[in-house]
């Protein structure tokens, strides 16, 4: 079988996911080209849950075709009904893909790119976050929710999981596991591992800047500062501490959003000198905080959308045991038990201090024990596991009768 001709198709260049197009383009086995919406997140665009204008410092484009559908500046945003899939017909028909990658299938964008597709006949492959519980849904709008994916999921031709709630979904909707291969949810493996290998040799001066003394525990929350995060519950949760214990914890938050000024105030008040807000930071220079840190803490709302939680795999990345709520998409895959973190009843903040106050006296001595699970679990979700499965996916759908030589 010759070289196989994948169109990818994405709303925008996504820092997440521009390492898997340039492994897929490295590939010899492949051609491929990426099919943006808009080029938003290159120039840089208003991040409404952030409160900012988001530009990311690393590279989004390089080391893959790409063709972007749409320049507009007044583009700022997805939506489910903008930007669309304009003017894709004359580039299917000039690119003549062999198979088809799609991301997401909720938005108008996504339907036109599926019709374009379908019409022409192409073999089309979906890698989404597929998830029965991450968003909380009547029982007439999960009915109607299930009878549009059965439709929609009888066009796919193969599906990248991305976790274990990737595969319950798909299995519960009849998809056959054959048309399933592992595509685990992933950061930029590489880039995170050369972060922590810079930042951490620098961690005991990190930590003297930020006045941390021997012996304290620091925890981490990064992301957007919005209710569905739910980061006011870490003081909530603060709140069942005693005094003693409050003295020993530090707490960074690395993020902004509409919750930014309530959280300064109740970090000052509960936390005083030993809480730091860092604001937005971008990737490059992330690693600086997880490297201070102790432990990743991840509170948000159940049913309220948090998919997976990719800050989780960041965390691990970088040693770090996690405290999540069982509302964080990823909790089962990444901690399934307590070598890796603790998980609590979202909105449960006793439970969350149970935890805390757990980690806390843990972590002095134990960090190296958690850094090592940590690194045994996180080499299950990295860059080149989903390429591997992307791969295979692609393979079978251009050549369906299994000739092909592996």
């Amino acid at each position: 079988m010759g070289t196989i001709r994948l169109a990818v198709f994405s709303t925008h260049p996504i820092q997440y996911q521009a390492v898997l197009w340039r492994l897929l383009a490295a590939s010899p086995r492949l051609h491929v080209e990426v099919f943006f919406a808009t080029d938003m997140s290159v120039r840089g665009y208003q991040d409404v849950e952030f409160g900012s204008t988001v530009k990311w410092d690393v590279p989004l484009t390089d080391g893959y075709a790409h063709t972007f559908l749409s320049r507009d500046p007044r583009i700022q945003r997805v939506t489910r009904w903008y930007p669309r899939a304009r003017c894709l017909g004359p580039l299917l028909d000039r690119f003549q893909p062999d198979v088809a990658l799609i991301t997401g299938y909720n938005a108008r964008f996504w339907l036109e790119v599926i019709l374009h597709l379908r019409s022409r006949g192409v073999p089309l492959l979906i890698r989404h976050e597929a998830s029965d519980t991450a968003v909380s849904r009547s029982p007439i709008r999960h009915l109607f929710r299930d009878i549009c994916l059965r439709a929609l999921y009888a066009q796919i031709s193969g599906f990248g999981a991305i976790g274990t709630a990737a595969k319950f979904h798909l299995h519960r909707l009849g998809v056959p596991a054959t048309r399933v291969v592992d595509t685990p949810y992933c950061v930029d493996s590489e880039a995170l591992k050369a972060q922590a290998r810079s930042w951490l040799p620098q961690r005991p001066s990190l930590r003297a800047e930020l006045g941390i003394g021997a012996g304290e525990c620091v925890f981490l929350f990064s992301g957007k500062l919005i209710p569905k995060k739910q980061p006011l519950l870490i003081f909530d949760a603060l709140a069942h501490l005693s005094s003693e214990r409050k003295q020993q914890i530090h707490l960074i938050v690395m993020g902004d959003g509409e919750l930014r000024a309530q959280v300064e105030q109740r970090g000052r008040e509960v936390l005083g000198r030993r809480f730091h807000a860092t604001g937005f930071v971008n990737q490059s220079e992330m690693g600086r905080w997880y490297a201070a840190a102790d432990c990743l803490v991840l509170p948000s709302q159940k049913g309220a959308g948090e998919t997976w939680g990719l800050v989780v795999n960041e965390a691990l990345h970088f040693g770090l045991p996690v405290i999540a709520s069982d509302g964080v998409g990823c909790h089962s895959d990444l901690i399934p038990d307590q070598q890796t973190g603790r998980v609590f009843p979202s909105g449960d903040a006793r439970a969350f201090a149970r935890h805390l106050n757990e980690l806390a006296d843990e972590l002095p001595g134990r960090r190296a024990d958690y850094a090592a699970q940590a690194a045994i679990r996180i080499e299950s979700f990295t860059t080149e596991k989903v390429v591997e499965g992307l791969i295979k996916l692609i393979e079978r759908a251009a050549d369906p009768s299994g000739t092909q030589v592996v």
